[in-house]
């Protein structure tokens, strides 16, 4: 019997074995059919920052900014619970992008950082997202890192029953970065694929050579964030096309796009599109 082609999975890993017929993993496979095109790439914007950084220069209105976004080639949106049901009829026909929900929020202390469940999974079953998102700060001591390491891993382990694909985000929070910041995400990267997140979402490293091996190496998709737009300094769609080209599987970019003038975002975001499923010719 020949299965079906998953162009969102990378490698020739296979996400689950031949025998696995569970309505989980079908629900699963179904969700992130919907995330990834049939090229195995998505562009998802962000729109959840409100859920750890509250009220930002251009997510004022979060609701808006998804609708001025709606008509754009957009695989996903990532919101939080709020909007994510505020927003539900309007991606309540066939062709509507994809959901995710950012599931957590942290809040980072003198000493030691605390994570908190924002809304259940069931919660995230019954609004029908398509995945779910949880923040893995991994710049902290090792005991905060073993709580991190615990909590993604139950949070995965209740995903399975509900068939909710798990986007883990190992990130450096520190600012400025440290020196050695790009080697401890590399390190986040590999626990959440080890305890068995089903997307990676990290900070593009810069190299490419380094960024193709973790593409390699975690065998799940890689996608790339945007961060802050204050401090950038390598253009967007050169930075895209750059990781696009090592490995990555998509961008979830949001800040250094809405917090430009609308019509500016918009063009931008077009731009990326392409630049992420090339027409083929």
């Amino acid at each position: 019997m020949t299965t079906p082609p998953r162009p969102w999975l990378t490698n020739d890993h296979e996400l689950y074995g031949a025998a696995d017929t569970t309505a989980a993993s079908s629900g699963k496979n179904y969700r992130l059919g919907r995330i990834f095109g049939a090229d195995g790439r998505t562009l998802i914007l962000p729109a959840d920052h409100g859920t750890m950084l509250g009220r930002l220069k251009g997510l004022e209105d979060p609701l808006e900014l998804v609708r001025r976004f709606l008509d754009l080639p957009c695989d996903g949106f990532l919101l939080g619970p709020g909007v994510t049901q505020r927003t539900a009829p309007w991606f309540a026909h066939r062709n509507a992008p994809a959901r995710l929900l950012t599931l957590d929020s942290y809040w980072r202390g003198e000493d030691v950082g605390l994570s908190v469940l924002s809304t259940s999974m069931a919660r995230a079953a019954y609004l029908g997202v398509d995945a779910v998102k949880i923040l893995m700060p991994w710049d902290c001591p090792p005991s905060e890192r073993a709580h991190r390491a615990s909590f993604l891993g139950q949070v995965i382990t209740e995903a399975e029953q509900f068939g909710l694909p798990v986007m883990a985000e190992p990130i450096v929070l520190t600012n400025p970065r440290p020196a050695d910041a790009v080697a401890i995400e590399g390190d986040g990267c590999r626990m959440a694929a080890e305890l068995g997140a089903d997307i990676i979402k990290v900070a593009y490293p810069g190299d490419p050579d380094l960024f193709a091996d973790w593409c390699r190496e975690l065998g799940v998709p890689v996608v790339i964030l945007g961060g802050p737009a204050e401090g950038a300094t390598q253009s967007l769609p050169d930075l895209v096309s750059e990781a696009m080209a090592a490995g990555a599987k998509g961008v979830t970019i949001g800040r250094r796009l809405w917090q430009r003038p609308l019509e500016e975002a918009r063009e931008l975001f077009v731009e990326l599109a392409d630049i992420v499923h090339p027409t083929a010719g």
